[in-house]
């Protein structure tokens, strides 16, 4: 009974804790499996003592022991019963019919301008969507030959900011249970990291190799350890992050709850550390701050609608549905002040192609923000740039909004059937009509920028650079990958200058001693230029 009881705990993984639903389940299930297994070995002995034998125990015995069971099972019964109405009568206690208020309350909501927006920084803005990035992580897995035997890319690829960009990072995991029985010892080698800028991505190799893992087995899989090192705390799926030093870490969200399972609100975090399995378990405001992710995506949305649906009251949602509001089906992120903020179109119950303004919510503080501007809903913006191509026959992903000159606009991809990033556009978010492409280019950021010199009508240098007049002392050719780029050594300093549509014409004509005024930015320890006037 012990051993099929640690079985059961090691499955279903309960936390130890009154306002957990696996928690009352476990007791159910197990109170019910003693019962059957009492049963059982009653009915066997009664079979036996019914039949003649010298050594057999009086009839009577057996007897008495049924009645001792009746009475067990009639409490079990009771107590499975009063588990059964508390949970139910719990549901209907914190249901949001009797607390509409405290549903919409769990997220607090400021109303601000659309300046809150940063302005456009191709380092901080997501442009490649997480399909993009599974099928670059799958083609540079496939590279290490080492390795794409015994390991595979794990499928979480989490947005996070790392280093002043945009980036996703996924583990990778053990290829099914003989995989991992022969490489346990070592553990698992690293994890692939993609640029969401520029699409650059590799396969990070870490010293201290990771054991403790979702694709471990035993007491080396995360969630076992996490709930056995954590018993009564509850807490939901771990997701994968990496500090500023590039060492990984499961960050794992905890709960808490009114009644069984109601009204979810965050209390904390714990910090895990896969490669030696210790953890920290943290309040929120305690938590590192390079953490990105503190609040879940899937909370994040349902508090947002809790929110939209609540304000005026539950029997308000049903019929007068007065100044209710619901996000729209798909979310994006905006890096922001070097944190993650999810942001979602916010549109009316009326479901009429329209958003009312638009929601950002910071995924590692929780400070939630609502921008009241009227526009197209980000569906209706990707048929209209679908349709601006029409002849090509290309996918829009779900776009990110940006701040263009102190606009909001879209910003999205446009994708070939083998999901291979063919154009990108921008789109106006208040008239959708209002279409700009622009075929994509090795050098995302150069095409990017002619993108928003269309929209805005005029050359375009974007306000993170950096401007600097310098004389060229000496400059060099290098074609790398099959670019072509210049280094340009100037008062002790290496520029380095990719040569593009955009500054071609400027750049082969650059010579030594001439002085030019340069647009760059710091990118992987390199300064590079990215205008040239």
């Amino acid at each position: 009974m012990v051993v099929s009881a640690l079985i059961l705990f090691c499955i279903m993984l309960p936390a130890i804790n009154i306002h957990d639903i696996h928690f009352w389940l476990f007791l159910l299930i197990l109170a019910g499996e003693f019962v059957l297994l009492r049963t059982s070995t009653l009915l066997g002995k009664k079979i036996a003592s019914s039949i003649p034998s010298k050594n057999s125990k009086p009839k009577v015995q057996v007897k008495g022991e049924f009645a001792a069971l009746g009475k067990f099972v009639k409490v079990v019964l009771i107590l499975m019963l009063a588990g059964f109405l508390y949970i139910f009568l719990s549901g209907i206690f914190y249901s949001p019919v009797l607390n509409a208020k405290r549903y919409a309350q769990r997220i607090q909501v400021t109303n601000v301008d659309f300046s809150e927006v940063p302005p456009y920084s191709f380092n901080q803005t997501a442009i490649i969507d997480r399909d993009s990035a599974e099928t670059l992580g799958n083609k540079v897995m496939g590279e290490m030959t080492d390795l794409v035997s015994q390991f595979e890319v794990s499928n979480e690829y989490s947005q996070v900011s790392y280093k002043n960009g945009t980036y996703r990072v996924t583990p990778l995991a053990y290829d099914g249970f003989i995989k991992y029985m022969r490489n346990r010892s070592e553990g698992i080698p690293g994890y692939i990291i993609v640029n969401t800028t520029t699409g650059e991505t590799k396969l990070q190799r870490i010293n201290s190799k990771m054991h403790y893992v979702p694709s471990a087995y035993f007491l080396e899989n995360l969630m076992i350890k996490l709930r056995f090192s954590h018993p009564f705390t509850i807490f939901g799926n771990p997701s994968f992050e990496i500090d500023e030093e590039g060492n990984p870490y499961y960050v794992c969200t905890t709960y808490t709850y009114s009644g069984v399972n109601s009204l979810r609100r965050v209390n904390g975090v714990i910090l895990f550390n896969p490669v030696d399995g210790s953890s920290t378990k943290y309040d929120i405001a305690d938590a590192p701050t390079w953490i990105d992710r503190i609040y879940p995506e899937s909370l994040v949305n349902r508090e947002l609608n809790d929110y939209g649906k609540y304000q005026k009251g539950y029997f308000n949602t049903l019929f007068a549905q007065e100044g209710v509001i619901q996000t729209s089906e798909g979310y994006n992120y905006i890096s922001k002040d070097g944190d993650i903020w999810l942001y979602t179109g916010m549109t009316s119950v009326a479901n009429d192609s329209s958003n009312v303004g638009f929601a950002l919510v910071n995924l590692r503080t929780h400070e939630a923000q609502f921008i009241s501007t009227s526009g197209a809903d980000e569906y209706s913006v990707m048929a209209s740039a679908e349709g601006e191509v029409l002849n090509y026959g290309y996918t829009a992903t779900f776009p990110v909004l940006v701040n263009i000159n102190g606009q909001p606009v879209y910003l999205l991809s446009l994708k070939d059937s083998a999901g291979l990033i063919k154009m990108y556009a921008m789109v106006d978010a208040k008239d959708y009509q209002q279409v700009y492409t622009v075929k994509a280019e090795k050098d995302s950021r150069s095409a990017i920028n002619d993108l928003i010199a269309q929209l805005s009508g005029s050359s375009y240098i974007e306000s993170d650079l950096i401007e600097k007049t310098i004389t060229i002392e000496e400059m060099k050719e290098v074609i790398i990958g099959g670019n072509t780029f210049y280094y340009i050594k100037a008062g002790g300093t290496v520029y380095k200058l990719p040569l593009n549509e955009g500054n071609a014409m400027a750049a082969v004509f650059l010579k030594e001693g001439d002085t030019i005024k340069i647009y760059y930015s710091e990118i992987d320890n390199e300064k590079v230029i990215q205008n040239i006037e």
